[in-house]
């Protein structure tokens, strides 16, 4: 009987780790050392809760083993924010988002397909609100809680990228001529104000010591039989070591969710467009 309840609750715990591990992997593309550091945050905390009463059904059956798994997890977890970040350079040179920002250190990309046409997925992107994505709505107000901003308001109803274009927003539009990609790109430093740089020609060439320069695109592209791929590229690049060791702690705790909220902005965008293709 003990053994039958043993499964079982085993089961009901790692049938749904599993499941959401899938979820996850959908909308967040593999990068290790965020995933480390997650996986290291995830072991301390069981084995801290083992301190208190060992968790038996993930084999942590004794306290002492609840502190090494504590002591394990933490130590993955410092690890993966510490490991250095190397310079790459674009595999897509064709794209305009290279005229900013060819090499970087951190990145992460998207990309989902559409049966509609090109037009359309074009105007969809230009028109998707805050109030399409309940999924980043809910994301960013968890960050803006971690900071210690509480108040929470309705989803603006205005495009994005309008948004993103106004000044006072924190980005800049770098390329927005040609409606199959749109280049948008922000500048700053990890712990002083961010800087006047108010044009492409400023962003491309800010080199300030301890700066951050991040640029991302949003890609429509046809690839025949009515199909569109709609894709994001989002590209971070620090101008020196100690701003690229802060800002990489930074980003291997916060790509998660990063990646979730470029995701469902991409299926917000694909929902948009088919609905402009439905015939009315």
């Amino acid at each position: 009987m003990r053994r039958r309840t043993r499964f079982v609750v085993t089961a009901l715990v790692v049938v749904p780790a599993v499941a959401f591990l899938g979820l996850m992997l959908h909308y967040v593309p593999f990068y290790a050392p965020s995933f480390a550091v997650w996986i290291g945050i995830a072991a301390a905390l069981a084995g801290a809760a083992s301190l208190v009463y060992p968790l038996r059904f993930l084999g942590v059956r004794t306290r002492v083993r609840g502190l090494a798994l504590a002591f394990c997890g933490v130590g993955l977890a410092v690890a993966a924010l510490f490991l250095p970040a190397s310079v790459t350079r674009s595999a897509r040179p064709d794209q305009r988002l290279d005229r900013f920002l060819p090499e970087y250190q951190f990145s992460e990309y998207h990309q989902v397909r559409v049966r509609a046409p090109r037009e359309a997925v074009a105007r969809a992107t230009r028109e998707v609100s805050l109030a399409d994505m309940p999924a980043a709505v809910w994301l960013l107000r968890i960050r803006a809680a971690a900071s210690g901003r509480f108040r929470t308001s309705t989803p603006d109803p205005r495009p994005l990228l309008d948004l993103m274009s106004q000044p006072g927003s924190g980005f800049l539009p770098l390329d927005t001529a040609d409606p199959g990609e749109l280049v948008y790109g922000m500048v700053g430093f990890v712990h002083k104000p961010r800087p006047p740089v108010t044009t492409p020609e400023q962003f491309a060439a800010f080199t300030e010591p301890g700066a951050l320069r991040v640029a991302f695109n949003l890609r429509v592209v046809p690839e025949g039989d009515g199909t569109v791929r709609v894709s994001s590229e989002t590209r971070c690049l620090a101008n020196r070591d100690e701003a690229r060791r802060a800002f990489a702690r930074y980003w291997r705790i916060i790509y998660p969710g990063s990646a979730i909220i470029r995701r469902v902005w991409l299926d917000a965008i694909v929902a948009r467009a088919q609905r402009h293709a439905e015939p009315s």
